[in-house]
């Protein structure tokens, strides 16, 4: 977008929420946090490091930052030179008028990190004092005055910033260098010379920095990459090579020095405390006879959550996440060995710097995932226990629900604010019903769609004998309900008529593990009136 463009958009930005205030960092101490305003950030005095989504910044006086909500940012200030800065914290929302109707919109900013500006603007510093130093009389004058300085500001800065390519010079150049070629052989020398310094005084800048010599850098994004890898099928010369090593017997003596255990054991008897991200993740460790540290939770997304039995039964007493913004402050905190999270969950680099994390292909057959990671956690058993407990349930249901209804069709159908949404096989509720249940899709439903998203007119396209409804714990998604049950064509439905619609509970989370895949089946089971035993 131009600049202009820019401009334009700045001018129609409203603010809710404006904040001010001054901060000292803490000497040698490394301050984490997950932004949750906008924010401009002055650097007043001071030398340290920025490190905003994995992107590391040397700091010093008059350094301008412009963050935004969703940030990962950690600070680690300089013991002899703490980092003083100044911060406005703001809210706003974009108003836009289409077809003479105003309406809102989410905001962002063409550029954010570290600001290159075209030259240290004077009118941008004395709005930044004005906003520190002036003297707002009445409670309505200040917050408008603050609102319409920050403004003013934002526009200034947005005018006069120039794209910043990371990093530019000195420090910036041999950090970026290590984080990107940490594989590589690498010469402290080479990395003096990029930053401007002799070696000597290189290394103990970067000690002073960062609290550790380059090397030490350099060996623990290795490690942490190594650490990561293990958590594959990778033999260990492939990871040794991985990691710039080409000798593995030298890699496995280096590994088994930093981590007291070789490489092949470290799975198996130093990862203890295993952090996990993702829907059924936990499940799958319980599974296996461990206990996370952590788990998303799901309460928030179904309208009766119940506890898993795995659950009960280990007393789960790790950190909850919220599945709509995790607190990965509260993560750090819990020292993990490992995080294990699924490539459906967006990536976010910032995990890296808390403890070395593994992303699973996700699959919807959930013996493939717990096999998987029972190889690497020393944990078969477990996991061959549980593969023939749900072949033996699979076969017994399959059985009864064929002696008792024949050959019957069945669908799962979510309802939320803004869909209907119904799932076919290629998704974990279509392999509850259709691979362990022995139930069948409806003939004219799109076998290769793992769903298809319909409005009330559509409702009888692919009229199943079951219905297993979800809703979303919404107003909004209860009105979208209530329009579904009050329609003709839901009235007329084949599983309406005969009183064989169920509600779907919070199976479509618990189907995702495997303790949650057999309870799903019995409850599936108990909804179609099938017997257990």
């Amino acid at each position: 977008m131009e600049s202009n463009d820019w401009i334009k958009r700045l001018e129609q930005l409203y603010l809710s929420s404006v904040h001010i205030c001054q901060y000292a960092g803490i000497p040698g101490q490394a301050e984490h946090r997950v932004w949750r305003r906008f924010a401009v950030c002055r650097v007043m005095d001071g030398r340290g490091t920025l490190t905003i989504d994995n992107v590391m910044h040397t700091v010093s006086r008059d350094d301008w930052f412009m963050l935004s909500p969703g940030m990962h940012v950690e600070l680690q200030t300089d013991i002899e030179a703490p980092v003083r800065y100044q911060l406005i914290l703001f809210s706003g929302v974009g108003l836009v008028r289409t077809h003479n109707v105003w309406r809102t919109e989410a905001f962002d900013f063409p550029i954010t990190g570290k600001l290159k500006l075209s030259s240290i603007r004077r009118d941008i510093q004395e709005k930044m004092d004005r906003l520190f130093y002036k003297n707002f009389t009445g409670a309505e004058s200040e917050n408008i005055g603050k609102k319409y300085l920050v403004h003013q500001l934002l526009i200034q800065l947005m005018t006069y910033v120039q794209p910043f390519s990371q990093p530019q010079a000195g420090m910036d150049l041999a950090i970026d260098y290590m984080t990107h070629h940490y594989t590589k052989e690498i010469r402290i020398h080479d990395m003096a010379r990029l930053a401007g310094l002799s070696v000597n005084h290189f290394i103990r800048s970067f000690k002073r920095q960062f609290g550790m010599t380059p090397i030490d850098y350099i060996l623990k994004l290795r490690m942490n990459r190594a650490k990561q890898l293990l958590f594959s099928t990778d033999k260990i010369k492939m990871i040794a090579e991985q990691v710039g090593y080409k000798d593995e017997h030298y890699f496995s003596r280096v590994f088994k020095k930093n981590e007291g255990v070789a490489p092949a054991f470290y799975m198996k008897n130093k990862v203890s405390r295993i952090a996990t991200l993702y829907y059924g993740l936990d499940d799958v460790v319980l599974t296996l006879g461990l206990k996370p540290v952590s788990a998303l939770s799901y309460v928030q997304r179904v309208a009766h959550p119940t506890l898993m039995p795995a659950h009960q039964a280990n007393s789960f007493q790790g950190l909850i996440l919220d599945s709509s913004g995790q607190n990965y402050d509260k993560l750090k905190r819990l020292q993990p060995d490992l995080i294990i999270t699924s490539d459906r969950m967006k990536p976010n680099e910032s995990l890296h710097h808390i403890a070395p994390t593994a992303i699973l292909k996700h699959t919807n057959q959930v013996g493939e995932s717990l096999l998987y990671m029972a190889d690497i956690m020393g944990r078969k058993e477990h996991a061959i226990r549980w593969i023939e407990q749900h072949a033996d349930l699979s076969h017994v249901l399959q059985k009864r629900i064929h002696s008792e209804w024949g050959r019957q069709s069945a669908m799962f159908i979510r309802v939320s604010s803004q869909f209907y949404r119904m799932y076919g096989l290629h998704n974990q509720t279509g392999s509850l019903l259709y691979d362990d249940m022995g139930l069948h899709m409806p003939e004219d439903y799109p076998s290769e769609q793992w769903a298809v998203e319909m409005n009330i007119n559509d409702v009888q396209l692919y009229n199943a004998d079951h219905l297993f409804i979800m809703v979303d714990p919404t107003e909004e998604a209860r009105i979208q309900l209530q329009r579904l049950l009050k329609s003709d064509e839901w009235m007329t439905c084949k599983a309406v008529l005969e009183g064989r619609v169920y509600d779907a509970g919070d199976i479509f989370f618990q189907t995702l593990g495997p303790t949650g895949r057999i309870r799903a089946m019995k409850y599936v089971a108990k909804k179609l009136g099938v017997a257990l035993g």
